[in-house]
């Protein structure tokens, strides 16, 4: 516990809203996406299956899972989880996204949603995820500063040469492989 409180006052610390963002494409995605309060249809959905969750993920960050889909128009979603289906049904809701369960199901995916103690017992599956992004895809890894080691592996991560940009919301991190920009690293307060 004393962990968590450490890790979350370093975050509050070091993080910044849009003002600290010098990329367009990440401002864009923080002042259209992450910071968009407008009412959803969606969110009626949202919030009866939110009622019945398991998952540990707060509602303000199911809605924005929910919009992140929207706002990049992602048609194919991979989720690796073992838990239920909540995820899948979460970012379904008034998207036109197909939800996939295993990576075998296809050869590229538009967004690859899970958490990162997936790497702690799957070392390996960083390069089948890595076959299965192109340039404009989205990595998003549930539960980065839930531990050291979660942190280890996150940092390990952004340290990649195939990673261009990532984004640490505390919750989430955000992995883009966009060759065209620089290599940056933002923590920001979603």
């Amino acid at each position: 516990m004393l962990f968590k409180i450490k890790s979350y006052l370093y975050f509050l610390w070091k993080s910044t809203n849009q003002h600290g963002v010098h990329s367009p494409f990440v401002y864009n995605l923080v002042t259209k996406c992450f910071y968009d309060r407008e009412k959803r249809a969606s969110y009626e959905s949202i919030l009866s299956i939110y009622r019945n969750n398991t998952s540990g993920i707060s509602l303000k960050n199911v809605k924005l899972l929910n919009r992140l889909i929207a706002y990049f128009n992602y048609k194919k979603v991979l989720i690796v989880e073992n838990s239920s289906n909540f995820i899948g049904q979460i970012l379904s809701i008034d998207n036109s996204a197909t939800i996939y369960y295993s990576p075998e199901d296809l050869d590229q995916f538009d967004c690859i949603y899970l958490d990162i103690d997936q790497f702690k017992k799957h070392p390996e599956f960083l390069d089948i995820l890595f076959s299965k992004v192109r340039n404009d895809s989205l990595l998003l890894l549930h539960s980065i500063n839930k531990s050291k080691e979660n942190q280890t592996i996150w940092q390990q991560l952004q340290n990649h040469s195939k990673i261009k940009v990532t984004i640490d919301t505390y919750d989430f991190g955000f992995v883009f492989f966009r060759k065209e920009q620089e290599k940056e690293h933002f923590i920001i307060r979603a």
